[in-house]
């Protein structure tokens, strides 16, 4: 921890920093397990500078604004202790329980998260102080939003992310143009964002995609991050029903469905941001990964949405014969998970096992990659009306294409991008099961 952030935190408790270690996975900031000379264990939260969403609106000043304005209320939420000078650290209470679904009765703790979530959707938004925050209005929910995330595609990714810049122009020539009701939303909602104890929610955590919205956002977030990338957490449907219950308002399918693609779009830009920072801290694997799964399913999420019926996926090209590199490979991998990662420390062994992953798609990108690579600039070329040499340029080309396409091209773009995350997906065989994974049905 550096010498501010200790200096901040024995300032803001009066006592000496005896231990602070470095915890979670997220990406956009650094957060600390702090003990102190009184006994007493809180969580610091900071800005690294390079993160992913370093420099945007998606500040931690944003999160702490949240913090104060939900204090007193009736949401399970961490005590804000104190903000840095600078607004770029937190201090929070560390709340009770565990963020982990294993060993425990997962159904449950959901139904618990959900009423969690039903409670903060029912305050009233309009009394809530939160400077900064975009207020839209009932008959335009979602166009805030866009923008915002928007405005982080174009100041934190530096390629052409051309399914991204689709999916924002598709998206916003077809946002909801209705809500029951403007709330606060948590804005990443799923497992590792809430703590529990006994079968009750202490704490939603990590605040820093909230805004104020549609509350079938966040149920987006629910059945997607929620469901769609974990199991065994409990029937979806019923979860639905249970916070229409608690709030009195429709979980209308067809809103949460549209929400369910802009979660998946606003994953894509996190990830792609995180990939483009350049922070050599960050555990990369995830991020590589998810920009290839959801390569696939963001497309079949517009295709849902559009009534676009997409065709069964051409055969993947033949792989190449074993060269002379693939024996080099899978003597890497099986050493690696063999020998290496088990001799590693716990916390070790979790970045490890990512490294394990990515190992696995150099062994198929090996055998696969040209044929794949030949198949994709060949779609290129037939969707652009001309052939690249550059592979970047042709990418480049792509994203102003469909950045600027009319409406009676969507379909066409549609199929494209779906065929295209298709075939991405052969390099990355671990993520078959996820991909083939229908997404939740909504009703």
């Amino acid at each position: 921890m550096e010498e501010r952030l200790r200096s901040f935190v024995e300032a803001a408790t009066r006592a000496r920093v005896e231990r602070a270690a470095r915890i979670g996975s997220g990406a956009s900031r650094a957060t600390w397990l702090v003990a102190t000379s009184d006994g007493a264990e809180r969580v610091l939260r900071a800005d690294t500078g390079d993160g992913p969403l370093a420099g945007t609106a998606l500040s931690l000043a944003r999160e702490s604004a949240v913090y104060a304005a939900l204090a007193g209320l009736a949401v399970s939420i961490p005590r804000l202790l104190a903000v840095a000078p600078g607004g770029d650290a937190l201090l929070l209470e560390r709340a009770p329980g565990s963020e982990s679904l294993a060993g425990a009765d997962a159904a449950r703790v959901m139904d618990a998260y959900v009423d969690a979530l039903a409670t903060l959707h029912g305050v009233d938004a309009r009394r809530l102080e939160l400077p900064g925050f975009a207020r839209p209005e009932p008959g335009d929910p979602a166009r805030a939003e866009l923008a915002l995330w928007r405005g982080v595609l174009e100041l934190r990714v530096k390629r052409p992310a051309p399914l991204a810049r689709f999916a924002f122009a598709w998206l916003e020539r077809h946002a909801p143009r209705h809500a029951d009701r403007i709330s606060l939303c948590h804005g990443d909602v799923g497992p590792g964002n809430v703590l529990h104890q006994h079968g009750a929610v202490t704490a939603l955590l990590d605040w820093e995609f909230a805004h104020l919205g549609d509350p079938l956002d966040d149920l987006a977030w629910l059945a997607f991050r929620g469901h769609h990338l974990n199991d065994e957490i409990g029937d979806l449907a019923a979860q639905l029903r249970r916070w229409s219950r608690a709030t009195g308002l429709a979980a209308a399918p067809e809103r949460i469905a549209w929400y369910r693609a802009l979660v998946m779009l606003r994953m894509l830009v996190s990830c792609l941001a995180a990939l483009d920072s350049g922070a050599t801290s960050l555990d990369r694997t995830i991020y590589f990964s998810l920009t290839a799964l959801l390569g696939a399913l963001l497309p079949r999420a517009l295709a849902e949405l559009a009534g676009v019926p997409l065709e069964p996926t051409p055969a993947p090209p033949a792989s190449e014969p074993p060269a002379d590199e693939s024996e080099v490979i899978a003597s890497v991998l099986a050493d690696f998970t063999g020998t290496v990662l088990p001799a590693l420390s716990a916390a070790a062994q979790v970045r490890a096992r990512g490294l394990a992953l990515l190992l696995l798609h150099v062994q198929a990108a090996e055998r696969a990659g040209p044929a794949v690579r030949e198949a994709e600039r060949a779609a290129l070329a037939h969707a652009l009306g001309r052939a690249f040499a550059d592979p970047g340029e042709a990418r480049r080309t792509l994203a102003e294409r469909v950045s600027e396409a009319p409406p009676d091209e969507e379909v066409r773009w549609i199929r494209f991008f779906a065929e295209a995350g298709s075939r991405r997906l052969r390099l990355w065989p671990f993520l078959a099961p996820l991909a083939a994974k229908p997404l939740a049905k909504l009703a």
